[in-house]
């Protein structure tokens, strides 16, 4: 399908952010969870976990209001995104250092959701769907959120900790 107007962009763009979210809650998430040795980590993923659940959900509210059908459209950018963090993954043992490039590897996935999310809400206000709106911005707000929790988490506790523990290897 061409795009050829705003509707069309803002449409396609909630099928891409619909698939991103889908794969997190089926297998991103819960891989990150598995992989994580600090519980610190792995507590503030599950909890990032069930919010990504609500966030479909509320994807879905969005389709509603705007009389589409929710959709996913393959999103290439977030299985390269996945591969990049699985290969980076698989080559450390479970450790601290494993625990950073998680939370690397989240920031980027959480970077690249904020910019989706703030190119939407502008559409979705400039379209006139400011219900939709304020929805998107509730899944932004969610989104910085975490990505400010999992940058904290490894500048204050994982970071030094890898640090510490490269030096003592």
């Amino acid at each position: 399908m061409k795009t050829e107007r705003l509707q069309d962009l803002f449409e396609l763009g909630l099928c891409y952010i619909n698939d991103c979210e889908t794969k997190l809650v089926k297998k991103g998430l819960p891989a990150m969870i598995d992989a994580a040795s600090s519980p610190e980590l792995r507590q503030a993923l599950e909890q990032h976990l069930r919010e990504t659940q609500n966030q479909v959900m509320r994807l879905q509210q969005v389709f509603s209001i705007i009389g589409k059908e929710p959709d996913t459209e393959d999103n290439d950018i977030v299985d390269e995104m996945t591969k990049a963090a699985e290969k980076k993954i698989k080559n450390i043992d479970a450790s601290p250092l494993r625990d950073a490039a998680l939370i690397e590897s989240g920031n980027v996935v959480e970077h690249y959701e904020i910019a989706t999310y703030g190119s939407l809400i502008a559409w979705a206000r400039q379209l006139g769907f400011s219900e939709a709106a304020t929805l998107l911005q509730q899944t932004l707000d969610e989104e910085e959120t975490a990505d400010e929790k999992l940058t904290a988490l490894g500048e204050k506790v994982i970071n030094p900790t890898a640090a510490q523990h490269l030096r003592a290897a």
